[in-house]
């Protein structure tokens, strides 16, 4: 009866996250351009990491510019041009580039978020019930931040999550239980905790204490030190590479993008780098900074966890409000059921208070106009541990709602009614909410794509453009120096100009401002600046020298 009833679970799962899958595909007919310079630059060097076996690229023209040329996200080092965030992402799915071949690159996220939403099943039947782990499945893979993430399919936040999800499995499941090989539940959680932190290493210290309070809470540890050894071990043997990768690209086998010293880097490091969470990894930093390096605003974590925690998906959080007090352990529960749920609880609470407030007090500007609540915001790739840690409260509710019915029918239809009306909720805000949700991005990214292809054809392939936020169109196939309004930019172009066609891609200026900038500004430079194509609201302009 179990196999069948499992069986049955594992179809319904399977059915839904076909649906969330394809759903992903949404920037297919799109690809080899992306909505953020996140995803350019993690595109452009898991490809290079597939073909070269390394994270960094040397141009001799950014080297006679002392580094002065390259796109968000990125950092120049010593000459040379490499990623500018964690290389879990680049070399985990460099690696798989290399074996399944360059088409598999929009997938991988996917397929994570694929076998992580199966895993949470198991995870979460375990822990509580089968009804609640296959509602909670069900969620998960329609959980509009978790669709939303796993479409934008190389950022590393649904990764990062996916791969602490299968090392829970491995800890809790045990699936190699068997007296020959139980020591591989150990070693391969441990390596996707590894993996996991690769791709997000700033999230260990809420992990280190979640897994603590967890453990408090269990109340019932007798430690195995094989087991920890094994566990170390997979660790080690998954950290290792990318140690050594760290070692070869920055340095240091502990640096990363974020954390590689300005004095180290060729020019001033990009505006993505100097706002990331570089204390995590810093040391001789003062504790508090550590533990929250954007500080302790109250203000701004109340504001920013009832707009994005709570306001953005308000079905869910209405479910986990009705749910999370049915989710702790019942006189009527079987007694040998009661740590389980308390470490989970303990688990939960600690990474929500933690995460609610480091990133609650850090204030985004995603979107043009700072007063729009979408999608598309940083809070919610990096809450992203906490709206699947609440996934299971919302499927209480569900359960305690459908049980309000007085027959069997009319329970299975309450369940099936209030799982179809989450659904059509996320698909709303993943996919139409706002003009960053996935299929007016996806509209947006066609109209970049053909603007790309005429600047392409405008300009020569040597050429460098300077532009405001336009680097994730033109980056890897043309140098890129931004902003125009900097007086570095403006100091650099004559010696650009030695070397290479110079252009300025970015929004329309004025009559008044052109003027200023051929009368004025660029003129003591010996330069000119001359329209050559307007696209829209955005402007190609050609910079020349000055004719006397």
């Amino acid at each position: 009866m179990k196999y069948q009833e499992t069986q049955h679970d594992l179809l319904v799962i399977a059915g839904f996250v076909l649906l969330a899958f394809f759903g992903c595909l949404t920037f297919l007919r799109v690809g080899g351009i992306y909505v953020s310079p996140d995803e350019t630059a993690n595109a452009y060097f898991s490809q290079l990491f597939a073909e070269s076996g390394a994270l960094s690229s040397f141009d001799p023209l950014n080297s006679d510019l002392d580094g002065a040329l390259f796109p968000r996200s990125a950092v120049v080092l010593a000459g040379r041009l490499v990623p500018g965030g964690f290389i879990g992402l680049p070399v985990v799915f460099g690696f798989l580039v290399a074996v399944l071949g360059t088409w598999s690159l929009t997938f991988l996220t996917p397929i994570l978020a694929a076998a992580a939403v199966f895993a949470w099943y198991a995870i979460i039947r375990r822990v509580f019930d089968r009804e609640i782990g296959l509602v909670s499945a069900i969620l998960l893979s329609i959980h509009p931040a978790w669709w939303y993430y796993s479409a934008r399919s190389l950022m590393p936040n649904v990764p990062f999550v996916a791969f602490l999800i299968f090392a829970g499995y491995f800890l809790i499941i045990r699936p190699f239980r068997s007296r020959r090989f139980a020591y591989l539940d150990f070693v391969l959680s441990g390596a996707c905790v590894s993996l996991a932190l690769s791709f997000r290493t700033s999230e260990a210290v809420w992990i280190a204490l979640a897994v603590l309070a967890g453990a408090i809470a269990y109340g019932r540890i007798r430690i195995s030190w094989s087991r920890v050894v094994f566990f170390v071990a997979g660790l080690t043997i998954a950290i290792l590479p990318i140690a050594l990768i760290n070692q070869a690209t920055y340095g240091s086998p502990f640096a990363s993008g974020y954390t590689v010293s300005v004095a180290d880097v060729s020019t001033e490091i990009s505006p993505a780098v100097q706002e990331s969470p570089t204390a995590f990894l810093s040391f001789g930093t003062d504790l508090s900074h550590v533990f929250f390096p954007f500080g302790l605003s109250y203000k701004d974590i109340g504001k920013n966890v009832l707009a994005y925690g709570a306001g953005l998906f308000w079905w869910m959080t209405l479910l986990v409000v009705i749910g999370f007090p049915l989710a702790f352990p019942a006189r009527s529960l079987a007694r040998e059921l009661h740590p389980a749920r308390r470490a989970y609880l303990a688990f939960t609470l600690v990474a929500c208070a933690y995460l609610a407030a480091m990133y609650g007090a850090w204030t985004f500007f995603d979107n043009p106009d700072p007063m729009q609540v979408t999608i598309g915001n940083s809070h919610i790739r990096y809450w992203m541990p906490v709206f699947v840690l609440l996934i299971p409260f919302a499927a209480f509710a569900i359960r305690w709602l459908s049980r309000r019915s007085l027959t069997e029918t009319g329970r299975r239809l309450t369940v099936v009614s209030l799982v179809l009306i989450c659904a059509c909720l996320s698909v709303r805000t993943a996919f139409f909410s706002s003009e960053d949700s996935l299929a007016n991005a996806a509209v947006g990214l066609e109209t970049s794509r053909d603007v790309r292809d005429r600047v392409l054809a405008l300009t020569e392939p040597d050429a460098v453009i300077v532009v405001d936020r336009a680097d994730k169109l033109f980056f890897p196939y043309r140098r890129v120096r931004y902003p125009l309004r900097d007086e570095t930019t403006y100091a650099l172009m004559p010696r650009i100009l030695l070397r290479a066609p110079l252009y300025y891609y970015g929004i329309t200026l004025p009559p008044p401002d052109l003027d200023y900038l051929n009368v004025e500004k660029l003129k003591g430079l010996g330069l000119r600046i001359d329209l050559v194509e307007t696209f829209g609201i955005e402007t190609l302009y050609r910079m020349t020298r000055e004719e006397n």
